[in-house]
């Protein structure tokens, strides 16, 4: 059962306090024990790290189903993680889509696919989609550590929104989450992972 009517505040995007108390929340209820015991139990007013457990939590407290993905080390010799690429834009391609109409930009396509949360050590973006072209796939994220100066031109502000697989070099491991179709199945507290490769 959803609950997002418990959502502290105002209606509008959470706070990290606000966040912080929804992750103690969940963890009362029993979400993540072992992670919780990390933790100590505790990160209202701390600069504890939040990842995609802690997102877990919060989404299985506010009767959101989601999967973490976790992709555990590089496929390519170079450091890559093109695994990582292969099933995002997977996931993006093989969602409802509706043409967008427009001549500006013909190869546009609308997704009835979420937002997913991409995570590695230190760092976590939202993935908003993918861009696929004959020169190959770049994530398209929103980055809270990018600012973007409003008199840059437009190419500029694309490339900043944009990854590519040679990025991907930054970390080892990689941690994707996304929601699940709703359903009337009890959420798990205990985390678990899908592991590709």
């Amino acid at each position: 059962m959803s609950r997002f009517g418990q959502i502290p505040g105002n209606g509008n995007v959470p706070s990290i306090a606000e966040l912080q108390q929804m992750l103690e929340l969940a963890w009362q209820e029993g979400y993540d024990r072992d992670g919780a015991a990390q933790l100590n139990y505790r990160v209202v007013g701390t600069h504890k790290w939040i990842g995609a457990t802690e997102a877990y939590c919060i989404l299985a407290h506010l009767g959101i189903r989601s999967q973490i993905v976790d992709f555990h080390h590089p496929t390519m010799a170079d450091g890559t993680h093109p695994a990582l690429f292969e099933w995002i834009a997977e996931y993006y391609t093989n969602g409802e889509t509706d043409n967008l109409a427009s001549n500006t930009a013909p190869n546009v396509r609308f997704t009835n696919r979420h937002p997913l949360y991409l995570q590695h050590q230190g760092h976590s973006r939202t993935v908003v989609g993918v861009e696929l072209s004959d020169s190959g796939t770049n994530i398209l994220l929103f980055d809270p550590d990018i600012a973007i100066a409003h008199s840059e031109d437009s190419p500029a502000k694309l490339k900043l929104f944009r990854l590519q697989l040679g990025a991907t070099r930054r970390a080892d491991q990689y941690q994707v989450l996304y929601p699940l179709p709703v359903d009337q199945a009890e959420i798990p507290k205990l985390i678990s992972s899908l592991r590709i490769p």
